[in-house]
């Protein structure tokens, strides 16, 4: 199936979903108790909008225990930056929540990636919003990705081009 189409049809899921709170909560409890999020250096996690999986509960929760990057489109690439809390987030990009700090992640070494996508197959592939940034920043640094989705927006496969990259592991519920 194209990708627009997919992306159309598990946006609309997504807007739907039942009991999201309490998915949230689950999905939560599953990446703190991961045991690659709990024995790497630091996290970087997209700052969730609208339908999404919750991460600003995730983010609050890994800023008391491990450093925490988000992501910041800049010159079309995206780079991560270091937060101290969400108040130095502000809405940039794609109307997305992104870091005000200059305190540029440079070693990605023991580092896992919380990454976005709007559904995901069962090897990882993932249809995201269109515009190549994470698989563009994953064949350049070797970190482990995590998605995180909810099972109405896993799939059986996403027909995928050679530059696209999956994640390691899928978190959901």
């Amino acid at each position: 199936m194209e990708k627009q189409i997919l992306r159309d049809e598990y946006k609309t899921i997504r807007k739907n979903i039942k009991f999201k709170k309490l998915k949230d909560f689950m999905i939560f409890l599953k990446v703190i108790t991961n045991k690659k999020v709990r024995n790497c250096k630091g996290i970087l996690i997209y700052v969730s909008k609208q339908n999404e999986v919750d991460t600003k509960r995730l983010i609050k929760y890994f800023l008391k225990r491990k450093p925490v990057a988000v992501p910041k489109i800049e010159n079309n690439k995206m780079n991560f930056y270091y937060i101290k809390s969400l108040d130095e987030l502000k809405p940039d990009f794609f109307n997305i929540l992104e870091p005000i700090t200059n305190n540029i992640v440079s070693s990605y070494s023991s580092c896992v990636c919380i990454t976005p996508g709007i559904c995901f197959d069962k090897k990882g592939f993932r249809i995201g919003y269109g515009k190549g940034f994470y698989d563009k920043f994953f064949s350049k640094n070797d970190v482990y990705k995590i998605g995180l989705c909810y099972k109405e927006c896993l799939v059986d496969k996403i027909e995928h081009e050679k530059h696209d990259l999956g994640v390691d592991k899928i978190i959901f519920l």
